[in-house]
């Protein structure tokens, strides 16, 4: 009797266990996450760069932290708000605008974009048109990526 109850026992101790861990979906290794988070980013970059090009400011503004520094290939540095006041106003205006080379690393809830981007475009009345090179951070808040500082400069011509 003790055997046949203990068997019994040990029977349903095992099927709980094989049960437990069936239901359990096992939590994506740190490589899947990196990179679903680095191909996010990335769709996230062309995303942004249509909202360039279209002038979309309600589209910068929701991916943009309040934050948000970027220093440009002149060296000046702007606010999130100076930037969506000159897409609003049309004194950014960007009729070309090609990202390539585009690498993510990724730190937790917070990744460096470095890539690569022909434009042509003005912003207040100066040619920003050119080849540059830029680093974007990236900070994921409330469960979305937003980004908090960029970085362009000028590549120089080749001669």
């Amino acid at each position: 009797m003790k055997r046949n109850m203990f068997l019994i026992l040990a029977t349903v101790a095992a099927l709980c266990f094989v049960l437990a861990h069936a239901t359990t979906p096992e939590p994506p290794c740190e490589a899947e996450v990196v990179h679903t988070a680095q191909e996010e980013i990335k769709q996230i970059e062309r995303e942004r760069n249509e909202a360039l090009l279209k002038g979309d400011a309600a589209t910068l503004d929701r991916m943009t932290s309040d934050d948000y520094t970027f220093i440009n290939q002149r060296g000046e540095l702007r606010t999130k708000t100076e930037i969506l006041t000159g897409f609003k106003s049309g004194t950014f205006k960007y009729d070309a605008r090609q990202i390539s080379d585009l690498e993510v690393r990724v730190y937790g809830d917070s990744a460096v974009v470095t890539g690569h981007a022909m434009q042509k475009g003005v912003e207040n009345s100066k040619d920003y048109s050119g080849e540059n090179r830029f680093t974007r951070v990236y900070v994921k808040q409330k469960g979305r990526w937003v980004s908090v500082a960029l970085q362009v400069t000028l590549v120089a011509k080749r001669q």
